[in-house]
């Protein structure tokens, strides 16, 4: 047996705290969670992150209502001049493409430039702000000079815009890739769609 002091001893205890640390950083690393990197969105304040949204419960009721005073053929007008020049609205055998029916929504097929696509545009009115921004679902905001707030979103298979404006105007515009981003915007922002 080896006396304290003695090299033997000294290896020992050496060699058995050096096995007990490294087992407890073999087992903490395999009962470690990694968590994600906080994602960041340009011109958000407050991101919801991916993690957060699991664990909350978020109910959209909806916005608050359709615009006092919708005028039905004069934002189907205003949608329709908003188009990209050379955009052609599909004929449709149950309802008129790109026109707003009593609940301010509207859905057409077009064709520009020889691709087609579907475009979808709700209008609504709210007295709420634009609200935080939900990591994967907005990827940049804008806040124009006037306090309206921009949310653009694009991905693979389309674009979606939406506009808050400092008047209570929500605009939602959601397009296949047949539109670009930019074009997509320029829609969403046409005053003609906004409550005047």
């Amino acid at each position: 047996m080896a006396n304290p002091g003695d090299p033997k001893s000294v290896w020992s205890t050496v060699a058995v705290i050096v096995g007990t640390v490294a087992a407890g950083v073999v087992v903490a690393g395999l009962l470690h969670d990694p968590q994600p990197a906080a994602v960041s969105i340009p011109g958000c304040e407050e991101v919801v992150q991916p993690e957060d949204m699991q664990r909350i419960n978020y109910a959209i009721a909806g916005p608050d209502s359709v615009p006092v005073g919708f005028d039905a053929a004069a934002k189907s007008a205003a949608l329709i001049q908003a188009l990209p020049a050379g955009t052609t609205v599909e004929p449709d055998a149950m309802f008129p493409p790109l026109t707003f029916d009593t609940g301010a929504n509207a859905f057409g097929r077009i064709v520009l430039g020889g691709a087609v696509g579907d475009v979808s545009v709700m209008l609504s009115t709210s007295d709420q702000p634009a609200g935080p921004c939900f990591a994967g679902y907005v990827d940049e905001r804008r806040t124009l000079s006037d306090g309206t707030v921009v949310d653009v979103t694009s991905g693979q298979n389309g674009s979606r815009v939406e506009v808050y404006a400092t008047d209570g105007s929500h605009v939602d515009v959601s397009a296949d890739r047949v539109l670009t981003v930019q074009q997509v915007t320029d829609i969403a922002m046409t005053p003609g769609l906004r409550n005047n």
